[in-house]
């Protein structure tokens, strides 16, 4: 297999792009190393759908957490707020997203915190300011 063509954060995630970059969709191939910061929820600037491949992953949520079943499409709206955990890893997904429509960011205990006010200012993948804690 070639090299990921992004790692995001400390070796949080490898990235694959399954096709070539663009504005309307996009199709990467994940595999998640280790849980998300669990300092917030995120959410995304795109509508996506993703597929569990390999490994097993909790879905936290506002309203509760979800597992995902291998290979049955999971659905979010870019503002639907979640994190991920490791169950059983690392976990491969197939990810796929829609445009960009908004900005992003993590869901604070004291509001919504766009993600450059989140991460670190000198690595945009590693753990920053967060929610001010």
């Amino acid at each position: 297999m070639r090299k990921p063509d992004f790692i995001i954060g400390d070796n949080y995630m490898h990235r694959w792009w399954l096709i070539p970059r663009n504005k309307y969709f996009n199709v990467y191939l994940h595999k998640i190393m280790h849980d998300d910061d669990d300092r917030a929820l995120h959410d995304h600037p795109w509508w996506s759908v993703s597929f569990l491949l390999k490994g097993k992953l909790l879905e936290v949520h506002k309203n509760g957490s979800r597992i995902p079943k291998r290979f049955l499409p999971l659905v979010r709206s870019a503002k639907f707020a979640h994190m991920l955990k490791i169950l059983n890893g690392p976990a491969w997904t197939l990810f796929i997203t829609g445009p960009v429509i908004r900005s992003w960011g993590f869901h604070c205990p004291k509001g919504w915190v766009n993600w450059a006010d989140f991460v670190d200012d000198r690595d945009k993948g590693k753990v920053g300011k967060g929610c001010g804690e």
